[in-house]
């Protein structure tokens, strides 16, 4: 499970399921890690936003030609949160899960 801004984000849907029931809260989405990055998904598995191997943490958004649009934003599920908490918790995330 990973962690941003008091956001919970589950690798699989057992992980999902036991976050109700686990203190700290219920997830709200789900992430995948790749060797260069991390995808994160709502709670319906549409993909949201990423964080790049550079460690950017950028929102995506389906465009109607069915790519992706890439944007330096926090994803609205996220929401707005102190920089500095930003980078300790994204660059943590890329250490756990060795991106690079």
């Amino acid at each position: 499970m990973i962690t941003l801004n008091g956001k919970q984000f589950a690798k699989n849907d057992d992980e999902f399921t036991n976050s109700l029931f686990k203190r700290g809260g219920t997830c709200v989405g789900f992430y995948k890690a790749y060797k260069r990055s991390i995808t994160l998904f709502d709670m319906q598995k549409n993909k949201i936003g990423v964080i790049n191997r550079h460690g950017v943490l950028a929102s995506a958004t389906k465009q109607n030609d069915g790519n992706y649009w890439y944007s330096y934003a926090n994803p609205s599920i996220i929401g707005e949160y102190d920089y500095k908490q930003q980078r300790e918790e994204v660059e943590a995330i890329m250490e756990t899960y060795k991106i690079n």
